[in-house]
């Protein structure tokens, strides 16, 4: 126990804590501001977000309603407003392809369900015989298990709500794909910034990760495994966000590739899908890290100030870049032109100092600590655009003959 001033007791926990706060880095503060600003956001974000689907939704439906009323002559066409609403309501990864394969299967299942309830007529028998041909048909056109489902359900609607014979199911099936084409042509003419969403959770990760570092350096410091625990729960439970910005960045990269709005914005959309990988190992090897600090104080070996330094000083030059994800769309910020110099100059600078000396008497775990910390460095010197290869040449040797030649500079204070 260490006694306050007053007489007051603090746990091991409680000292962390006031130290934790006492000397967080201004990236660590801002690692922390960007969370607690997006937070209470995230509504806001929804409602912004939704306004504009919503818009898309209404145009594209009109419009395709009045293509096949008054360009085809298709009376009653509800197939093509109902197909571009579906193209348009898919989100995350592989947009396009999803789309394609959802208006695909509406179509299928527009003709099968035509066909076939004009030979047999309606009922219960007959509605399974429609969804088990549907799906039969849907599997065949393709293998996506979406087009089959959407094949089905769209029978369904056929065999029981919509009669047969009313229109042709040749016209109907060209109403969902005149729907589901011209969902398409309104994503790509009113889009949303189709990055800002990836570029979001990237900066929730980075950000999460620079507080994760940050309580383990306060853990170390006073020896309290406790601290180490929070922040080790903290960076299990960031695979949610990791998943979201996989699926977000390969939906947006194919609005960016599919809307000539943002044909400009190609080499952006490049950039961040090469750095997925290195935002997904900063927080894994955090993770690791991290479990591996919690061993070391639990074995009682306190390791030396440099490395409790090193990873400081990580966490700090994390929340920076963190912060800097966190603003910009599509396009990023004129800021991290600026920013980004400063950040790779300082990673370069604990990439130098990060030698097999600052694990000297810290034991197996320490090593690994020290293994993961240069491993960070080099994420986040590729999250900053440095190929590997050039990111592992900052980092200073550990064997005489290291497969990437270093480039570790005489750095000076």
């Amino acid at each position: 126990m260490v006694e306050k001033a007053d007489g007051e007791d603090f746990t091991g926990t409680a000292r962390a804590r006031l130290r934790h706060l006492v000397r967080r880095s201004p990236g660590v503060r801002a690692a922390a501001n960007n969370l607690s600003r997006m937070a209470p956001r995230q509504s806001i974000i929804r409602v912004r977000e939704t306004l504009i689907f919503a818009i898309q939704c209404a145009i594209a439906a009109g419009l395709a309603f009045w293509t096949a009323e008054n360009i085809f002559d298709h009376h009653n066409a509800f197939f093509a407003p109902i197909a571009a609403v579906i193209s348009l309501g898919v989100s995350g990864g592989r947009r396009t392809r999803r789309s394609f394969e959802l208006v695909l299967g509406a179509t299928v299942g527009v003709g099968v369900g035509d066909v076939v309830i004009h030979f047999i007529g309606s009922g219960y028998w007959q509605v399974s015989v429609v969804v088990f041909m549907a799906i039969i048909a849907g599997t065949f056109v393709d293998r996506a298990g979406m087009v089959a489902i959407q094949s089905a359900s769209t029978a369904v609607l056929i065999a029981t709500i919509i009669p047969p014979g009313t229109s042709g199911a040749f016209d109907r099936m060209l109403d969902a794909l005149v729907g589901g084409l011209l969902g398409l042509f309104v994503l790509a003419t009113i889009p949303n910034s189709p990055l800002r969403p990836a570029r979001r959770e990237m900066a929730t990760l980075i950000s999460k990760a620079t507080l994760v570092l940050d309580d383990v350096a306060a853990g170390i410091e006073v020896m309290d495994v406790e601290v180490i625990s929070e922040a080790l729960e903290t960076a299990r439970g960031t695979q949610t966000s990791v998943n979201v910005m996989l699926s977000e960045a390969g939906g947006g990269s194919e609005v960016v590739a599919l809307s000539p709005i943002y044909w400009t914005a190609k080499r952006h959309s490049r950039s961040m899908t090469r750095i997925l990988t290195p935002v997904d190992n900063i927080m894994r090897n955090t993770r690791v890290l991290t479990r591996r600090a919690g061993i070391m104080v639990g074995d009682n070996v306190r390791p030396k100030e440099e490395l409790i330094a090193l990873i400081r000083g990580i966490s700090n030059e994390l929340g920076h870049l963190g912060a800097l994800y966190e603003r910009g769309g599509t396009r990023g910020t004129r800021e991290e032109m600026q920013e980004i110099p400063e950040i790779v100059h300082n990673l370069q600078w604990l990439a130098a100092q990060a030698s097999p000396a600052l694990a000297e008497g810290a034991g197996l775990s320490g090593t690994v600590v020290l293994a993961q910390c240069r491993s960070i460095i080099v994420d986040a010197l590729e999250v900053c655009g440095f190929s590997h290869e050039s990111a592992m040449a900052a980092l200073v040797p550990t064997v005489e003959t290291p497969r990437q030649p270093p480039e570790v500079r005489g750095w000076e204070s």
